[in-house]
């Protein structure tokens, strides 16, 4: 017979979650292996909802409530369009399925490294710390402008501190030659 509106060789269905149902209602296609199949169950849509929404149901949906039919309300839309309708019909208490496999694996390392963020903060800012009053050059540490004014004085006062030193040294000396 030839093609006709009921009796044609080509189908394009109205939306990827029709195409889905006619999938599993005329193919007997698993809700699990078909790839917008997956997509709603990682958007944490149940196989069992998929399933009741392959009939076409009324649906009640929105932020002011409206009931209307799914393939209506799916009709002409692109996947990820359709998908996010899916998800909001099932309803915003519906998260998505934990990751399996790599991807859990991706999630424990990026929370393992947030972990490590504080930490990251104070070596920065130890690294970059500078201390309050001056540059380093002020403070050589103690002992140093002493040693920096014996050799800027004159030549006469350095020998009288060389010679005080001496007589400390041999007070100490008899100090402790008297104890033993």
């Amino acid at each position: 017979s030839e093609p006709n509106t009921g009796d044609n060789g080509v189908h394009a269905s109205a939306s990827p979650f029709e195409a889905l149902s006619e999938r599993v209602n005329w193919l007997g296609n698993r809700i699990d292996r078909d790839p917008f199949g997956k997509v709603l169950l990682k958007a944490g849509i149940t196989v069992s909802t998929i399933r009741d929404w392959c009939k076409d149901p009324q649906v009640t949906f929105g932020p002011l409530p409206m009931t209307k039919s799914l393939f209506d309300t799916l009709e002409d839309t692109d996947s990820d369009w359709c998908a996010a309708l899916c998800q909001m019909i099932a309803g915003a208490s519906l998260k998505p399925k934990k990751p399996t496999g790599e991807e859990a694996e991706l999630e424990k390392l990026k929370a393992q490294v947030e972990m490590y963020k504080e930490l990251e903060q104070a070596a920065i800012a130890i690294q970059t710390f500078k201390p309050p009053g001056g540059s380093a050059s002020k403070s050589e540490g103690k002992g140093k402008n002493k040693a920096k004014e014996e050799e800027e004085a004159p030549a006469g006062e350095e020998k009288k501190e060389g010679k005080r030193r001496n007589r400390n040294r041999k007070s100490k000396d008899k100090a402790e030659e008297e104890e033993s």
